[in-house]
């Protein structure tokens, strides 16, 4: 364990320090006060501790920040004015924080520090010391003076650090009281050595009450004991030997040893296990310092918090209430719901006795209180009910939102095999998909594994969605969708509508599953796309930026997946080569589903669902096996009704396009075509409607090649080259052959002879070059595999490096 020096503990503002200069006359009140300068140079801690000087210090550091000062803080500390004997005064602060330190000034009377675990803004500190001395005016009404908390009357612009206050463990001979040390919880002085272990030890403590222990005081050996036990159930980097140091009468070789081998059996590490310390660390507070640390009877005002029927109350406030900072909102583990501070006020604006306006004020200064960052919805993370609290992956703490299903699981064989027949009439249609290596997997088992993770592997996002599609309505999608949000409750499967899919509020993403129903994207082709972009992260990604309702924007950890149903064949515009959405054509009447007689098994007449069925199906889906060939990383399967869809949902311009494509009628008789003279033909001699570039998505979508842009030597002009097939016939030719060589205008009028300059020598040379098509292409149709030996892909690539396209 590192134990700092407490010149380091103190360090504050850099080149400024106050210095004692002697006392001055008395004033109108009899009273002598001391007298002090500032000078413009840093503290010298040496003169300091040996008593050559009195020098006071403010905390805050001011250091450069990009363009800009900021201020930092290491310590806190107040000025308490109260002649106060050191064993009741110690009693009082130790109650209010056990992290807190009790000097003794000067004039016999108190500072407090507050050690922080590591620079922090000096606002932040500004709010620390304000909070805490509000507290301290309401314990000691006179002797508080306001204001006098640091930090305090800093500019941080002007490189002003503020006031300063004298350090403590100076031995100055002028000075009416120079034994300016630190005093223990039950008010021993210490030295600065114990002081500074004290504070090393600080979070624990029965190892911070022990320090400056005694002889006489109930036996330092039980206290060492203590120690052992508070060392090896934390794991800290310490020994029961450093402790004995800081004792005031450390105990002695060879009975130190002796003693602290005393607790080594097997018996006494079983019995004081962490719990028994937990549940122990009263008592033995109660032995080292002479007092109960919770007890606050007779203590004084503190805060309201003295009248014992209210305790239970303050307790269970504390236990239920959690304040999420980033919201600004409450959560009563009570009721499970957040609530606004005006809520929080009328519900337990009593617990304060009337008088605190300000409920998060008195909150936060409270030991115990429960503050978290935001809340998120982390299935993986969940403990209990009870403690909803987690650390995220940074170390922050959140409060988890996630409640698992209270449905409980029971088998039962008739249920369970009325869902699998459900599930197996959905997807038989289908029957299989390809996987992204090429192998054939059951769309049925693929169902059923999406809908046992959510049961299984809570938290563990499955990357792709499933989209079932029927053409008839009624067949039993939202069947086994019920069933299945209701297994894993509402609370954590949600149905919402495409609009709200696509809305920046996107609360549905703290679910396990969502369906979005009835699915069918409206617009034109680009705008189609646009959405499916903007969806395409909720099914692959795990961060998102949302903006719940009542809630600022926020960035959160989702692991939700998809399912979406629609009735529609052209609902989504999708490419062949899909990877998010495994399409599933059910295919069925609702009478080839079984009708009634069918459906019957898992509704009621009341339309609910017929009792123990969501209770049995929840048993079956948290204890199937999940296929070894199951990844829920990977992409989707490819499926026969994904290319359907692809091609009713696709560009408008397909339809129009492919059934002349397919004929090879006019322009896409020839393998080369320029794209622009292609385009045109079609919307002189087609009606074609739309964009060149849409025409490009198109061909592309047909399989279709895009060479790039190629000088035609007879004009001059540079059209985009695309082959439309025989791409291996070009793979031994240069780029320049294409189109000089290999194509003709769409309809080799003499106007367009003309518009291309070609005489009737050029017309027969390419006719001949074509003909070396046709004869590739009868060659090719009874052998089409690629030869072996050619590396045509690589030929391709090559093409595509030398006109900058790849």
């Amino acid at each position: 364990m590192i134990v700092r020096k407490l010149e380091e503990l103190h360090e504050g503002a850099i080149g400024v320090r106050g210095r004692f200069t002697g006392y001055g006359p008395k004033d109108k009140n009899g009273e002598v006060k001391k007298e002090a300068t500032e000078d413009k140079i840093h503290i010298d801690w040496e003169e300091h501790f040996s008593g050559k000087k009195f020098y006071g210090l403010s905390p805050v550091k001011i250091f450069q920040n990009g363009t800009g000062r900021k201020g930092s803080c290491r310590w806190v500390a107040w000025d308490i004015d109260v002649e106060e004997d050191p064993e009741k005064f110690c009693r009082i602060v130790y109650r209010i924080n056990n992290e807190f330190f009790c000097y003794r000034t000067s004039s016999s009377r108190w500072h407090i520090y507050h050690y922080l675990n590591d620079w922090t803004d000096v606002d932040e500190c500004r709010k620390i010391a304000q909070t805490y001395e509000d507290k301290f005016i309401k314990i000691w009404k006179k002797g508080v003076d306001k204001g006098k908390s640091l930090p305090k009357g800093y500019t941080i612009d002007e490189f002003k650090p503020g006031s300063w206050l004298f350090q403590p463990y100076s031995k100055h001979p002028e000075l009416k009281n120079n034994n300016l040390c630190s005093y223990s919880p039950s008010g021993k002085p210490l030295t600065k050595e114990q002081t500074e272990f004290a504070i090393a030890v600080r979070k624990h403590p029965i190892l911070r009450a022990m320090v400056g222990a005694e002889s006489g005081e109930g036996g330092r050996e039980k206290y060492l004991f203590m120690a052992k036990m508070v060392i090896e159930n934390n794991n800290l980097d310490l020994t029961p030997y450093e402790v004995n140091k800081h004792f005031h009468e450390p105990l002695e070789e060879p009975y130190l040893t002796k003693e602290i081998n005393k607790h080594d059996r097997k018996d006494y590490k079983g019995e004081f296990n962490k719990k028994y310390l937990e549940e122990h660390t009263e008592t033995y507070l109660k032995a080292l310092n002479g007092y109960w640390r919770k007890d606050l009877k007779g203590v004084g005002v503190l805060d309201g918090f003295t009248d014992p029927e209210q305790e239970e109350k303050i307790k269970e406030f504390l236990q239920n209430v959690i304040y999420i900072k980033k919201d600004n909102l409450w959560y009563d583990k009570s009721t499970g719901q957040e609530y606004d501070q005006k809520a929080i006020q009328v519900t337990y604006g009593n617990i304060f006795n009337g008088r605190i306006a300000d409920v998060l004020k008195s909150f936060v200064a409270c030991e115990g209180a429960q503050l978290v960052e935001q809340s998120v919805y982390r299935p993986d993370l969940f403990k209990t009910i009870e403690d909803p609290i987690v650390k995220d992956e940074k170390g922050l703490l959140q409060l988890n939102t996630y409640r698992p299903s209270n449905v409980e699981a029971k088998e039962d064989k008739e249920h369970i095999e009325n869902f699998k027949t459900l599930i197996e009439k959905l997807t038989e249609n289908e029957g299989f998909g390809t996987n992204a290596k090429g192998k054939r997997i059951s769309i049925y088992d693929y169902l059923l594994d999406h809908l046992s993770m959510p049961f299984q592997q809570p938290g563990n996002k499955v990357r792709s969605a499933i989209l079932l599609y029927s053409e008839h309505y009624q067949v039993g999608k939202n069947t086994f969708f019920s069933i299945v949000q209701q297994a894993l409750s509402k609370d954590n499967c949600l149905v919402i509508t495409p609009t709200e899919a696509i809305d920046k509020n996107k609360g549905f993403l703290e679910h396990q599953l969502v369906l979005i129903d009835e699915i069918k994207l409206d617009g034109k082709y680009q705008e189609k796309i646009s959405t499916l972009n903007t969806m395409k992260p909720m099914m692959t990604n795990e961060d998102h930026r949302i903006r719940p309702l009542f809630h600022n924007w926020k960035d959160i950890y989702s692991t939700c997946f998809f399912m979406l149903f629609t009735n529609h064949k052209d609902a989504m515009a999708f490419d062949t080569n899909e990877a998010r959405y495994t399409v599933i054509d059910i295919g069925k009447t609702r009478d080839e589903m079984g009708g009634d007689d069918f459906f019957n098994n898992f509704w009621t007449p009341e339309g609910k669902l017929v009792p123990g069925l969501v209770e049995a199906v929840k048993w079956f889906l948290t204890n199937r096996k999940i296929s070894d060939n199951f990844n829920p990383k990977s992409v989707s399967l490819k499926t026969d009704f994904l290319e359907v869809m692809s091609k009713e949902g696709g560009h408008p311009l397909l339809k129009e396009i492919e059934p002349l494509f397919r004929e090879r009628a006019t322009p896409f008789h020839q393998t080369v075509i320029s794209i622009q003279e292609a385009f045109d033909w079609l919307k002189k001699n087609k009606r074609i409607t739309g964009r060149i570039n849409d025409f490009a998505d198109v061909l592309k979508k047909l399989g279709c090649e895009r060479v790039g842009e190629i000088k035609h030597k007879r004009t001059g002009r540079k059209p985009i080259v695309w082959l439309l097939r025989n791409f291996d016939f070009f793979c031994d030719k240069t780029m320049s052959s294409m189109i000089n060589e290999y194509w003709f205008p769409s309809d080799m009028t003499d106007e367009s002879k003309v518009a291309w300059n070609l005489s009737s020598g050029d017309v027969s040379i390419i006719e001949g070059k074509l003909k070396e098509i046709e004869a590739y292409e009868e060659f090719h149709e009874d052998k089409p595999k690629e030869d072996p030996e050619v590396d045509y892909e690589d030929i391709r690539r090559a093409r595509k490096r030398a006109l900058g396209d790849y």
